[in-house]
């Protein structure tokens, strides 16, 4: 599975609520983790196959109700695995965070548990889009410091995310800012 090390580039960091698994970066857990990638990423490959050809419309408008049923059966598929999975991923990701920011590169977590700095984990980061088909990677604890209201946060940096689930993040890092933007606009044309 192709990796992609997030510090080679720079990322837009974007607001974000999400819920994030982590676990220690231990071998059984990178195990679990590379299976489940395996898993998604033939789903995203046939996914993004189909939005390509449903987008290209060198299709017959005939074929676009199958294309549908196709993506439902997709949806479908997604949620079976995530159940028979769910178990095994609930053992190697037994905490839970909330992010407050995300980037490609890494993500800023509230968290009244364990951390600390130099702590290497394995996460598994479920967008609102997708909730069951985690994004994985693997980060280190750089920052910690304390909120305004003396709340821990702690900055972690990816270590390692597959290219796919890395793009997925700065997809919807775009998506926030673009929601950003709307509602500023939106609150200045009120006033």
């Amino acid at each position: 599975m192709p990796e992609s090390h997030s510090h080679d580039r720079d990322f837009f960091r974007a607001p974000a609520r999400l819920s994030v698994r982590y676990g220690p970066d231990t071998p059984e857990g990178r195990r679990a983790m590379s299976m489940d990638q395996s898993l998604w990423q033939t789903q995203s490959q046939l996914e993004e196959a189909a939005r390509a050809v449903k987008e290209n419309r060198n299709i017959s408008d005939s074929l676009l109700p199958l294309l549908d049923v196709l993506r439902w059966l997709d949806f479908k598929v997604d949620m079976v695995l995530h159940h028979l999975r769910q178990r095994e991923h609930d053992q190697h990701f037994p905490h839970l965070l909330e992010t407050f920011d995300i980037s490609g590169s890494g993500l800023g977590v509230a968290s009244h548990g364990a951390l600390a700095l130099g702590q290497r984990l394995i996460l598994a980061i479920s967008l609102p889009n997708r909730p069951w088909r985690p994004i994985y990677a693997r980060g280190e604890v750089v920052r910690d410091k304390k909120d305004a209201h003396g709340q821990p946060r702690f900055g972690v940096r990816f270590s390692h995310i597959p290219e796919a689930d890395q793009e997925r993040l700065v997809r919807f890092t775009f998506e926030q800012q673009r929601r950003q933007l709307a509602r500023r606009n939106q609150e200045a044309d009120d006033q």
